[in-house]
């Protein structure tokens, strides 16, 4: 069983990251990819247990875990029982290369999550909007798919007693904390008494971990909610703006065009023209 989609987008040769294909496959015979894959692969293995061969090694995915598999690098799946259910999804991108290297995924890597709902929630949401014909866009793709990236990057990176591991793991709560309430006002002084630092400290972390301040990593998250809400008619741009945390819709349209090179105003008009394109 496979579904899989492959998003045709036009004008995305800028874009850092985008999605070239997504979908479920349920392999029951092995496959072998002997010539050279033309994307970057992330396979989520949701249920059953199979093996990849790769680069002379055998890595086994059973629930939970991920493997990532850089462009270019033949590979074969193996079954080692019949329901083996995979998430798959290729990516591309002017800044991929740079992108993957920053977060330690320029080699073959296979790795078990702690929490494997979670990605599975978030493939599917990447998933789900693929498949939705005529309303898919590369921008929302593009973030939700840098979002997982982002998000994998968090999870296997951290692990381990090195001192990198440890701060990324003792930022952990905050950085939850900044995802699941974005909206809301946040202080250093809030966000670095939740893990006992000062807030100069808070900073240092942040800039030692994602190479910005944690305002900037926030902005970057409002930012990339509101693209998502822009693309749907029933919200204004003055409305995105109290939804992502901004009571000042001036300031939101000043910080979502340092980001986007473009007004709120203008990423909706482009997106609903393109819309209005499309069969």
């Amino acid at each position: 069983m496979t579904s899989y989609f492959y998003p045709s987008h036009n004008d995305i040769s800028e874009l850092p990251v985008y999605v070239c294909g997504i979908g479920i496959r349920q392999p029951e015979n092995p496959v072998k990819r002997n010539n050279a894959y033309g994307f970057h692969q992330l396979l989520h293995c949701i249920k059953g247990e199979g093996k990849v061969i790769t680069e002379n090694k055998k890595y086994n995915l059973s629930g939970g875990t991920i493997m990532f598999i850089p462009k270019g690098t033949a590979h074969e799946l193996v079954p080692l029982q019949d329901q083996w259910q995979l998430f798959t999804i290729d990516l591309d991108g002017s800044g991929i290369e740079a992108l993957l290297e920053a977060l330690k995924l320029s080699k073959v890597r296979c790795e078990t999550l702690a929490d494997g709902d979670k990605f599975t929630r978030k493939f599917l949401d990447i998933f789900n909007l693929c498949r939705q014909e005529g309303s898919v866009l590369p921008w929302e793709s593009s973030a939700l798919a840098y979002d997982l990236l982002m998000q994998l990057h968090r999870d296997i990176n951290i692990k381990g007693s090195n001192s990198d591991g440890q701060k990324y793991n003792q930022l952990a709560p905050v950085i939850q904390y900044m995802e699941d309430n974005y909206p809301s006002d946040m202080t250093l002084d809030k966000l670095s008494a939740m893990i006992d630092i000062s807030p100069q400290y808070l900073c240092k972390l942040f800039k030692e971990c994602y190479k910005m301040r944690p305002f900037e990593y926030l902005a970057r998250k409002r930012i990339q909610q509101a693209k998502l809400m822009l693309i749907q008619e029933e919200y204004s741009v003055n409305e995105v703006s109290q939804l992502v945390g901004y009571n000042d819709c001036s300031y939101f349209c000043s910080v979502f065009k340092k980001h986007e090179g473009i007004s709120p105003a203008e990423f909706k008009a482009v997106n609903c023209s393109s819309e209005e394109k499309l069969p």
